[in-house]
C-alpha cells in the first residue's frame, strides 16, 4: 500500500472567518437599508482589535465586541507529562518562544521564578492517561537505529507521508506562507520524549484535538506494505528514530538546578498556579475547572489610563494591584499581567483601539488639560485622610494596604474617569474599592490631589 499526505494548509488564516462577525460595527453596512444600493466594501478591523483578539486578551478581561480563538487554539494539556521533556518544559516556562508558526497568539511570559516554573513542570509532568508503555523492542534506546533512521527517511519522503509538505525537515522550509507552517521537526529532540511518538502518529487528535496533523496509522493495516514489511508499530517507531536523529538534546540544566535549591516543591503548588495564573483560561486540562477573567474589566480603558502610560505599561507589564498576590497566599504567587513581548508598533496599535473604541462618554476632564489647582489638592489631600485612604494605598513612603500604589497616579491616571470612578467605583470595576459617598466636587478634590505633584 503506498500512503501519502494530501493535507494542504489552508491559505485563509482560521482568524478571518473568527473576525466576520465582527465587522459589522466598523463599517459593513447593509445593502437592504438602502434599496437598489451595493453594499460597499467591508473595513477591516483595526490592528489593535485584531491583535487583542489574537493575544487571547478577552480570557482574562472583559473587552466588549471582541471575542478570541485561543482557547481553540492553544494545545491542550491533559496529557503533557507523556509528550514533553521536562527539562525542556522548564525552559520553556520561563523563556517561552514560538513554536507553531500557524497559531496566531503567542505564549506569553509571566516572570516566573525558579520555584513557580519548577513548581508548574513538576505539576505537568504528572497529566498522562496512563497508557501502557510499548513493547521493549520499540522502545527508544538513547540513540536512533540505523535501520530505522532509513526506514523512516523513506516514509517521511514525498513517495508516502511528504513531512516536508508542512514542516522544516533536514534544513529544508516547506514551500507556502510560512506563517500557515507546522511546528519544526529539526528542533523537536530536545524537545519530545522518544516514546510519545509511538502514541502520537497512531492518534494526533487525541494529544491535540483540531490538529491539523493526518493520522497515517488508524489501524494495523494503514502502513505502507513495502517499508519494514508493513509492520506499523515498526514504522512509526521509524519515523520516531529518524526525526531524532536531527540536532543535538539541549539542556541548559535550569530543571535540575531548580531541584535541587527547592527539594519540597510538589506538584499540588503547581496545580494551584496553574489555576492562579489563569493558565487553564487558555489551556485545556482535564483535573482543572475552566478559567476565569482574573483581569480589570477594560470596557472603559481608553478613558481610565492616559495612552503614554498604556503604550510601556503593554511593553513592560508590572504589579499595580498587590491585592492580587495578598489574596492567593504570597508575594509572587498570584495573578499578573504576563508580558507578550510586544513590539512598540504593536503595543501602539493596541493603545490606538483602546483609546478610540473603550470610551466612558461620561468621563469629561473637569480641569481641561490644565494641572489641578494646588488649593483643590490640598482639599484633596484632607478628604485622603478623612476618608481613611491611606489604609490601602501608599503615597511615597507612607505605609498603604492591598490598593494600588498611587504614588504617581497622575501618570496612569485620566481626570475624568477618575472622578467618576471615585463616585462610582464598582460601576467600572469588579473591585474592593468602596462607595466613598462624595459628592462631585469632593470627588474632584480627591482626583486633584491624587493626580497632581505631591509635596
Amino acid at each position: 500500500m503506498t500512503v501519502r499526505c494530501d493535507f494542504k494548509p489552508s491559505p485563509f488564516p482560521t482568524v478571518i472567518l473568527l473576525l466576520a462577525g465582527l465587522l459589522l460595527p466598523w463599517g459593513l453596512a447593509s445593502a437592504a437599508e438602502t434599496p437598489g444600493a451595493t453594499a460597499p466594501a467591508a473595513t477591516a478591523p483595526p490592528r489593535g482589535q485584531i491583535l487583542i483578539q489574537n493575544l487571547g486578551c478577552p480570557i482574562c478581561h472583559d473587552v466588549p465586541g471582541v471575542t478570541t480563538p485561543i482557547r481553540e487554539e492553544a494545545p491542550h494539556l491533559s496529557f503533557q507529562g507523556e509528550m514533553v521533556r521536562p527539562e525542556w518544559l522548564f525552559a520553556f516556562l520561563k523563556n517561552p518562544a514560538p513554536i507553531r508558526p500557524s497559531i496566531r497568539g503567542r505564549m506569553p511570559d509571566y516572570r516566573l521564578s525558579d520555584r513557580e516554573a519548577l513548581a508548574l513542570t513538576e505539576y505537568l509532568r504528572t497529566l498522562r492517561d496512563e497508557t501502557p508503555e510499548p513493547p521493549a523492542a520499540l522502545r527508544y534506546r538513547g540513540a536512533p537505529k540505523p535501520e530505522y533512521v532509513a526506514a523512516g527517511k523513506k516514509l517521511a519522503g514525498k513517495d508516502y507521508f511528504d513531512c516536508n509538505k508542512c514542516h522544516t525537515l533536514g534544513g529544508k522550509q516547506p514551500e507556502g506562507n510560512p506563517e500557515e507552517r507546522a511546528p519544526d521537526l529539526d528542533r523537536i529532540r530536545h524537545r519530545f520524549l522518544p516514546d510519545f511518538f509511538l502514541r502520537w502518529f497512531a492518534n494526533p487528535t487525541k494529544y491535540r484535538p483540531g490538529t491539523k496533523m493526518p493520522g497515517f496509522f488508524p489501524d494495523k493495516d494503514s502502513g505502507p506494505d513495502d517499508i519494514l514489511d508493513g509492520d506499523e508499530p515498526q514504522q512509526m517507531a521509524a519515523l520516531r528514530d529518524y526525526l531524532f536523529s536531527f540536532g543535538p538534546v539541549q539542556v541548559d540544566g535550569g530543571y535540575e538546578r531548580a531541584r535541587k535549591a527547592h527539594p519540597d516543591v510538589r506538584p499540588a503548588e503547581g496545580r494551584s498556579l496553574m489555576v492562579r495564573l489563569n493558565c487553564v483560561g487558555c489551556h485545556e486540562v482535564a483535573s482543572l475547572p475552566n478559567g476565569k477573567r482574573i483581569g480589570p474589566n477594560l470596557a472603559h480603558q481608553g478613558s481610565r489610563v492616559r495612552r503614554e502610560w498604556l503604550v510601556a505599561f503593554l511593553r513592560r507589564p508590572d504589579i499595580i494591584k498587590p491585592e492580587y498576590n495578598l489574596m492567593v497566599g504570597g508575594a509572587g504567587q498570584g495573578a499578573r499581567m504576563p508580558s507578550f513581548s510586544l513590539t512598540a508598533d504593536e503595543a501602539n496599535a493596541v493603545a490606538d483601539y483602546m483609546s478610540q473604541a473603550l470610551l466612558a462618554p461620561e468621563a469629561k476632564d473637569p480641569f481641561n488639560g490644565s494641572p489641578p489647582p494646588a488649593d483643590l489638592s490640598r482639599q484633596g489631600e484632607q478628604l485622603f485622610a478623612v476618608k481613611f485612604c491611606n489604609n490601602c494605598h501608599r503615597i511615597g513612603q507612607r505605609p498603604g494596604g492591598i490598593g494600588p500604589n498611587l504614588t504617581n497616579a497622575g501618570q496612569r491616571l485620566q481626570a475624568g474617569w477618575t472622578v467618576n470612578f471615585i463616585q462610582r467605583p464598582t460601576h467600572y470595576l469588579d473591585t474592593r474599592m468602596p462607595n466613598l459617598k462624595v459628592n462631585h466636587e469632593e470627588a474632584k478634590a480627591l482626583a486633584a490631589y491624587l493626580l497632581g505633584e505631591k509635596p
